[in-house]
C-alpha cells in the first residue's frame, strides 16, 4: 500500500514529465531571446540588444517595431578593448559546444573580402559555423593594425577559418576585389569536403541556417548561381578581349585559332555568387583569370562586376555549373538569383524604395524593420546592414538563425520548388539533352517580382 507522500511524489513527477513533453513540442514555435553564458554557450548577445524582443519583430509588431527605429535605432558602440580575444573566448562565442551538428550533404566556403567591423564579422562566423564549412578571409591592406591582428587572430585560433597572408589595397570601385576573392579560391582548391564557394563582401549578412544553405545547393546540384546583366558603358574598346590575348586557357594545345579568337561577351552583376566546386576548381587549374582582372583593374569604377558573371554567362567556355546570355539578350529579362539581396535607390524615391529610409553608396541599408522580410525571402545572404546605423537587425537575424539550426523552429520553411525550377537549374540539368530547349520564363513565380516589403 503507497503512501499518501508516495502518491504526491509520484503525481508531482507526472506533472513535470507532462510540462516537459509540452514545452519541448512548442520549441520549434518558439522565440527566444539569448544571454551571455560562457558555461552553457548560449549564443553570444551584444549589452545593446540584449532588452530586444526578437519574436515581436519576426512577427511584424508594428508598435513594438516603432520603438527602435528613427531616432531610436540601436547602433553597436563597440569597446573592442573589452573583448578577449583569447582562443577559449573566441571558441566559446563561436563554436556551439553544447549542441548536435548534423552532418551536412553539402560543405560551403564563405570567402569575404574584408576591412571593418571585426564583432560583426565574428557574429558572421557564428551563425554559420559547422565543422565541415570553411570561412576565408582576405584583409584590405587599408584596415587598421588592430583589426588586422583580430581577424588574423580568429583564423589562428580556429581550424577551419583561414586568413590569406596577402594583402591587397582594396577601394568602393571595386579594385582588388576579384582577385582577392581568386586568391582564396587558389588556396581553398586545396582543400577537401566542400562543395560550393560563396563569394562575399563585408557587410553581407547571412539569412539562411547551415542546413537551409546546405539543402539549397543540393537542389542546386551543381548549378552556379550568379548575377548576370547587361553591361554598358564600362568596356574599354581600346583592349582586347579575345581568349588568346586574354591567355585565358592554360593549356591552348588543344584548341583552334577560331576558338582562341572568340571575343567574350561582357556581362556585369554582383560580386557576389555562388560557384559549384567543380567551377572553381576550372577557374583555378582549366583557365588563368589574371590577364582578364587586371584589364579591368585599369578602369574607373565598378570594375569587380564583370568577372564571374561574364564566365557564368559565355556558355562557349564550358564552365561547369554555367548558364547563358540568351534569356538577357533575347527578352531583355534577368533570371532570378539567389544567392545574394539588395535593395537599390540611385532616385529620391527613398522613402519607399527603403524600409529603414537610409541609403549608402545607391543600396538601401537594412533596419530593424526588415526582419520579416529577410526571414521569408529565399536569400542566401543580405546586403548591406551596419553596426553603426543598426544593430538591432544583426543580433535579431543571428537569433532567428539559431532557432532554425538549434531549436528546430520553422517560421518560413524553404519553398524548394522554387530552386528546383529556377532557369539557369532547369538549364544545367537538361542543356546536354538533344532535344532541350531554353524557356526563359520560369515555371515558378518569381521572388524578385513580389511586392517589397512582403
Amino acid at each position: 500500500m503507497c503512501s499518501k507522500y508516495s502518491r504526491t511524489f509520484f503525481f508531482l513527477l507526472l506533472t513535470m514529465l507532462v510540462c516537459t513533453i509540452v514545452i519541448f513540442s512548442m520549441a520549434p514555435r518558439i522565440t527566444m531571446s539569448f544571454w551571455t553564458s560562457k558555461e552553457t554557450n548560449i549564443l553570444w548577445r551584444r549589452k545593446e540588444t540584449a532588452h530586444l524582443d526578437c519574436g515581436r519583430i519576426l512577427a511584424n509588431d508594428r508598435s513594438y517595431i516603432e520603438k527602435f527605429i528613427g531616432e531610436h535605432r540601436i547602433p553597436l558602440s563597440s569597446n573592442l578593448e573589452s573583448l578577449d580575444m583569447s582562443c577559449y573566448s573566441i571558441q566559446n562565442r563561436i563554436i556551439p559546444f553544447n549542441f548536435h551538428l548534423r552532418p551536412l550533404k553539402i560543405g560551403v566556403v564563405f570567402a569575404r573580402v574584408v576591412y571593418k567591423d571585426y564583432e560583426f564579422l565574428e557574429k558572421q562566423v557564428q551563425m554559420s559555423y559547422h565543422p565541415q564549412n570553411i570561412f576565408c578571409f582576405f584583409i584590405d591592406s587599408k584596415s587598421k593594425d588592430d583589426f588586422k591582428w583580430r581577424i588574423r587572430r580568429l583564423g589562428r585560433c580556429l581550424p577551419n577559418v583561414f586568413v590569406i597572408d596577402e594583402e591587397l589595397r582594396i577601394d568602393s570601385a571595386g579594385h582588388n576585389m576579384n582577385l582577392a576573392h581568386y586568391k582564396c579560391m587558389e588556396k581553398m582548391v586545396k582543400l577537401p569536403d566542400w562543395d560550393y564557394f560563396i563569394l562575399m563582401q563585408n557587410h553581407d549578412v547571412v539569412g539562411k541556417s547551415v542546413y537551409e544553405i546546405s539543402r539549397i545547393f543540393e537542389i542546386l546540384d551543381g548549378a552556379n548561381d550568379i548575377d548576370i546583366d547587361k553591361e554598358f558603358g564600362r568596356i574599354d574598346e581600346s583592349l582586347k578581349w579575345d581568349l588568346k590575348t586574354l591567355r585565358l586557357f592554360r593549356d591552348e594545345s588543344a584548341l583552334n585559332s577560331t576558338y582562341l579568337n572568340s571575343t567574350l561577351r561582357v556581362s556585369k552583376g554582383s560580386v557576389q555568387g555562388s560557384l559549384s566546386r567543380a567551377a572553381v576548381e576550372w577557374m583555378v587549374k582549366t583557365v588563368n583569370p589574371r590577364v582578364y582582372l587586371d584589364q579591368w583593374n585599369e578602369g574607373a569604377y565598378g570594375v569587380d562586376e564583370q568577372w564571374i558573371s561574364t564566365f557564368q554567362a559565355n556558355d562557349f567556355l564550358g564552365m561547369p555549373g554555367h548558364f547563358s546570355d540568351i534569356c538577357l539578350n533575347e527578352t531583355g529579362n534577368k533570371t532570378d538569383f539567389i544567392t545574394r539581396w539588395s535593395k537599390w535607390s540611385w532616385s529620391d524615391e527613398i522613402a519607399r524604395k527603403c524600409g529603414s529610409k537610409f541609403v549608402r553608396h545607391g543600396v538601401c541599408i537594412m533596419g530593424i524593420e526588415e526582419l520579416p522580410v529577410i526571414a521569408q525571402m529565399p536569400n542566401i545572404m543580405f546586403n548591406k546592414m551596419l553596426p553603426s546605423f543598426d544593430y538591432a537587425i544583426i543580433d535579431c537575424t543571428a537569433e532567428l538563425i539559431y532557432n532554425r539550426t538549434f531549436l528546430g523552429q520553422e517560421d518560413h520553411p524553404l519553398e524548394e520548388e522554387y530552386y528546383a525550377n529556377m532557369v539557369n537549374v532547369i538549364y544545367h540539368k537538361h542543356h546536354l539533352e538533344p532535344n532541350y530547349e531554353l524557356n526563359c520564363t520560369p515555371g515558378y513565380e518569381l521572388w524578385r517580382n513580389r511586392k517589397y516589403p512582403l
